[in-house]
């Protein structure tokens, strides 16, 4: 269903106006763009198609200036869904609103739209964007502002690797990140394909960067990053994992992994014991992982191994939980490749989402390393024993 055309607010609009005229606004005579009026008529309707198209898969977007697809493509996806109130079951709750255009150039324009919503007769704020709007010939084609923002930056290659940073490059994370992604892309047999990497400070300005001004979905988040990955490149936006580490290996995993598999064949499972193996869980070395298991295991002496698996049993259930089925695979994982290699591992990894039962994981698990279901508890009894 296409989306309603985008309607003009002014920025200095009183609430009870707001509430008065609801997402029907009419284009005011007072706001005083600084383009002539047939720039703002194509320029706004070439806006209408980029957000129209906003749901399709990124490169898909005939609206987006194709040279800065990468960038573009981490800003649309924040833009998918903002539609959506999940709470008031409203797909249509939340309208774009023009609220300014500045000419940067004799063929650049700053654009900045929010989308709002009323609730009770009172303007609700989801997100606020800015875009960059570049002229060819008489089209107008969107990007993000990712690189205005970052002129100034300096950067350093480490391989197919370059890190941008303001002032001074954090070596030692640097260093961690490029031993990650080495380790995991030869696994994975992965190309050798270019990874952007920006050292931000916190979450807040790696959101501001690439031009999302404010987001509900992130209110209070001190610490996250924003990625994206087109044609076989990557973007990494930093904003730190926590005030110690720079990065999570284990979420890395899953980025990775994603470059060589498609998500709609990946076993979640599966996949978590690589990330639980390799990288650990919230923040803890799979050491710390392992030696939780191990103690849970001690303390069940009698425990049904394929019921706990099926069922997705917690070993804790407090905010950072350690789930039996991902701890689980770690080890079968472990084992696997220790004996064969990785290729059962890819071919594991890729046998199907997950469904009840699990019949798509145990037929596959029993091809690839011999262990059947109905041997599957004494074969993980036999695994925490070695």
């Amino acid at each position: 269903m296409p989306m309603k055309p985008i309607t003009f607010i002014l920025l200095s609009v009183s609430l009870s106006s707001l509430s008065s005229y609801g997402q029907s606004l009419a284009m005011s005579g007072d706001l005083r763009f600084t383009v002539d009026s047939t720039t703002k008529s194509q320029l706004t309707s070439a806006l209408n198609g980029f957000l129209d198209q906003k749901e399709k898969p990124n490169k898909e977007n005939t609206f987006v200036l194709k040279s800065d697809l990468l960038a573009t493509s981490l800003l649309l996806d924040e833009l998918k869904g903002m539609e959506k109130n999940a709470k008031l079951k409203d797909d249509h709750f939340y309208k774009p609103y023009l609220q300014d255009i500045t000419d940067i150039s004799n063929s650049e324009f700053l654009v900045q739209l929010s989308y709002i919503g009323m609730a009770e007769n009172t303007p609700v704020l989801r997100a606020s964007f800015k875009l960059i709007a570049e002229k060819q010939g008489d089209r107008f084609y969107f990007c993000s502002p990712l690189k205005r923002n970052t002129v100034s930056w300096k950067t350093k290659r480490s391989n197919n690797i370059t890190f941008y940073f303001k002032d001074t490059l954090d070596a030692a994370s640097a260093k961690s990140y490029a031993k990650a992604i080495d380790l995991y892309d030869k696994k994975l047999k992965a190309p050798a394909s270019p990874i952007a990497f920006y050292f931000c400070d916190d979450l807040p300005e790696a959101l501001q960067i690439p031009g999302i001004d404010y987001k509900a979905d992130y209110i209070g988040k001190r610490y996250d990053d924003l990625s994206s990955q087109e044609d076989n490149q990557y973007l990494e936006l930093n904003g730190g994992y926590n005030a110690e580490r720079r990065f999570d290996p284990h979420d890395l995993w899953h980025a990775r992994l994603r470059m060589v598999m498609d998500a709609g064949v990946i076993n979640r499972p599966v996949d978590e014991g690589c990330a639980y193996l390799y990288g650990g869980s919230w923040g803890q070395s799979w050491e710390f992982v392992l030696s939780s298991f191990k103690q849970y295991a001690a303390e069940n002496p009698t425990a049904d191994w394929l019921q706990l698996y099926i069922d997705s049993k917690n070993l804790k259930d407090k905010e950072k939980p350690i789930k039996v089925p991902y701890a689980i695979n770690a080890l079968i994982i472990r084992k696997i490749e220790k004996e064969k290699g990785f290729a059962p591992v890819m071919e594991l990894l890729a046998c199907g989402k997950r469904e009840t039962g699990d019949a798509n994981y145990f037929k596959a698990l029993e091809k690839v390393s011999g262990i059947r279901r109905a041997d599957f508890n004494t074969a993980v009894w036999s695994l925490i024993k070695e």
